[in-house]
């Protein structure tokens, strides 16, 4: 198998491979680092690459295999983390001047789950600054382009994640999920994002944004893939999770109730034609797997911007106050203008912000007793340009922030592309704790499709 093709490989499939001894780990994990290596350049997915390290591991997962033992679940198994995300003794920036300089003193508990299972840390990937600033930024570092076409964005916060899968440098990653950071970078990059129930996976070691609105978040390029990390990760502070992660493709549709939230995408906010076609198609061939929807309506969207603004912002500036105070130079202009928002807002519009989440979460709840999942769009366009700064940095999460503020599971997986070749996402919404239901679906709809199998091509675009 060529390097190439070995880029290639979903997480599950290297697996197999590599327990049937047809793959080694050195190999899998140099065509990553060699993928990087040569694009990394262009895209700026990864902040930082720990070749050294992971070669040095891939080596000695290999040696184990050959004693006829695995390290973990995830024997050999690149992945990569979003930059809030701590690496014991590596630098955690948070893509700020402000954190140039701040080291880790341990892993977060994440990274160390991951590596106890036996994956293989590549690096550290790129974001918007602390998951609240904007591409545009003047930053330390340049700021991740989409490898469907590099002059567009590939959504925020997580963009180095979304990248770094869809031009399959790491085949996992993981990061952060406030008002729909996985989710946007999953639907513009043309990958799986998955935000858990509110505090099923740690956040110690994570850089928060917003307490009450925080996930991290799970991303890969198939939904089988996703169930790994899943496995291995779930638990953190959370209730028990209802059902194994494992073999989610074999899972049945039939039957499955499913709330088609339309007025999100049809009125609240107005998605495109190509968007909304997509979901129709996709509606349609869920239909054909055995499921059965209904529209079902919740309180407009405006309702959930609203509070899950002023709780994010809020929260946000009590974070960052002091060192705005004291250093407000050192933000990028669009990310210090934003948490100082925060500075605004009433003591009792913030505690009238937490009153309706709860309300607002009961709503859903209530939905979902009649609903088995709920399913609606991600984004109303596909990837903006970044010469558009306008379209780039105006606010697209919508679509995605009511689910932060209730925490509920969100999923968001490729439906299809645009006429201009970019990525078309859709988004399903589960009962707290049934993510593996949300799993099933898309592993159902990536086995009767093909879109999660599409890669773009390199150079990536001929205008860089």
């Amino acid at each position: 198998m060529t390097d190439r093709k070995l880029r290639y490989l979903c997480a599950t499939d290297a697996q197999q491979l590599i327990a049937r001894k047809e793959l080694s780990v050195l190999e899998y994990v140099t065509a990553s680092l060699d993928a990087i290596d040569a694009e990394n350049g262009a895209l700026h997915a990864f902040l930082e690459v720990y070749r050294d390290e992971a070669l040095a591991a891939a080596r000695d997962a290999d040696n184990r295999m050959a004693r006829g033992k695995i390290s973990g679940p995830l024997h050999g198994l690149p992945f990569a983390v979003k930059d809030l995300i701590d690496v014991k003794g590596k630098p955690t920036t948070a893509q700020s001047d402000v954190l140039r300089h701040n080291v880790a003193y341990q892993d977060a508990v994440v990274t160390r789950q991951l590596l106890d299972a036996g994956a293989i840390l590549i690096g550290k990937l790129t974001l918007e600054e602390f998951g609240i600033g904007s591409p545009s930024d003047v930053l330390p570092w340049p700021a991740a382009r989409n490898p469907w076409d590099i002059e567009c964005t590939p959504g925020g916060s997580s963009s180095g994640c979304g990248v770094a899968l869809a031009a399959c440098h790491v085949p996992l990653a993981i990061g952060t999920d406030t008002a729909g950071s996985v989710r946007n970078p999953a639907a513009m990059c043309g990958v799986v994002g998955l935000k858990p129930t509110y505090d099923l996976i740690s956040r110690q070691g994570v850089f928060p944004l917003a307490l009450s609105l925080d996930h991290v978040g799970l991303m890969a390029r198939t939904a089988n893939d996703c169930a790994l990390l899943l496995n291995v990760l779930k638990g953190g502070f959370g209730g028990p999770v209802t059902a194994s992660a494992a073999h989610v493709s074999d899972l049945p549709l039939r039957g499955l109730r499913v709330g088609l939230l339309a007025h999100f995408y049809m009125r609240d906010v107005l998605a495109s034609d190509e968007t909304r076609a997509a979901i129709a198609s996709a509606t349609r061939q869920l239909v054909q797997l055995g499921a059965e929807f209904d529209e079902v309506k919740l309180s407009d969207l405006q309702s959930y911007r609203r509070c899950g603004s002023t709780l994010l912002h809020v929260e946000a500036y009590a974070i960052h106050c002091e060192a705005l105070a004291h250093t407000p130079e050192r933000y990028g202009p669009r990310c210090r203008d934003a948490l100082l928002k925060g500075a605004a807002i009433l003591p009792s519009e913030y505690a009238e912000a937490q009153r309706q989440q709860r309300a607002l979460a009961d709503e859903i709840d209530r939905l979902l007793d009649t609903s088995d999942i709920l399913m609606t769009g991600v984004s109303a366009e596909t990837a903006a340009s970044l010469a558009d700064e306008e379209a780039t940095n105006k606010s697209t999460n919508d679509m995605r922030v009511p689910f932060n503020v209730t925490g509920h599971p969100a999923l968001s997986f490729c439906i299809g592309f645009s006429s201009d070749g970019m990525p078309i996402g859709v988004q399903l919404i589960g009962r707290r704790f049934q993510e593996t239901k949300l799993l099933a679906v898309a592993a159902a709809y990536q086995g009767a499709t093909g879109w999660h199998s599409e890669h773009p091509s390199v150079p990536f675009s001929r205008r860089y």
